[in-house]
Parts: structure tokens; sequence; C-alpha cells
């Protein structure tokens, strides 16, 4: 984590990597939020409600990718072949990421529908779900995707 941590930090990954995911994860919440119905639209990190009222800025801090970087420790540090691990982190890193998705666009829809719970929802709540997401999708793979010694 602190390795993954300080290497997530560096100026040239925020630039290269940090925030094209950002714009990425601004995308598709975007395009989750259109079919479900909501008018909305993405600018960069920005997503924004067609009446101009509302946005939400995925920044990099808040793009998911600390949930990500967790659930790769985990999977390193745990005891699995190599293959074992790629699988895993192949399955379970784009399910956290479609987990991420749907916390953008809930936040984002909250914070339209009801503006007043957004700060509780993204601080307390998501905070707390995005990170459980991690560590569920962990014990799956430890679980089903682990070669046990019986």
């Amino acid at each position: 984590m602190v390795v993954g941590g300080a290497i997530a930090l560096l100026d040239p990954v925020q630039a290269h990597l940090m925030t094209p995911w950002s714009h990425a994860i601004t995308w598709l919440s975007s395009g989750l939020l259109e079919a479900l119905g909501v008018s909305v639209h993405a600018i960069g990190h920005v997503l924004e409600s067609d009446d101009g009222r509302f946005a939400v800025s995925v920044e990099n801090e808040c793009n998911g990718a600390w949930a990500h970087l967790i659930l790769l420790a985990a999977v390193l540090a745990h005891p699995a072949t190599a293959r074992e691990r790629i699988v895993g982190l192949a399955t379970a890193q784009p399910l956290l990421a479609i987990c991420n998705v749907v916390r953008v666009a809930t936040l984002f829809w909250l914070g339209v529908r009801a503006p007043a719970l957004f700060r509780i929802a993204h601080v307390w709540i998501w905070q707390f779900l995005i990170i459980g997401c991690a560590m569920a999708l962990f014990l799956v793979w430890t679980d089903r995707g682990v070669a046990h010694a019986d």
C-alpha cells in the first residue's frame, strides 16, 4: 500500500494515469445516468446537470483508485500462485470499477435529488461501501479463486 500510494501520487502518474482514469469514470457514470433517464453531461472530470444547478468533480483523490490499490495490495499479499493472482485481478478490478461508476452515478443523482444528503453519502456512506466492495471482491477471490490446501 505504501509503495503503491507513493507511486500513485507521483506527478507523471497523476497526469498520465489518474487524470485519464477520472475522466473515464466521469464519462462512464454519465452514460449510466443517461441510460437511467437522468439529464447530465460530462466535461473532462465534471458531471453537470443539464440545467446547470448541480455538478460533481471526479477528482483524482476521489476516483476510486485507492480502493483499487487496496484490492491490488490484498491480492498480492495473499498466498496464491501468479496465475491465481492474475485471474483474480483481471476479474475483480473491472468489477470494482463498475462499483465505482455506480458510486459516482448515485452520488450525482443524490446531489440533484437531495443535495442535503450528498456530503453524508459521499464522505461517510460511499467511502465505506467502495472499500467494502474491494474487500468483498478480495474475499470472494480467496474463497473461489485460490486453491486451498485441505
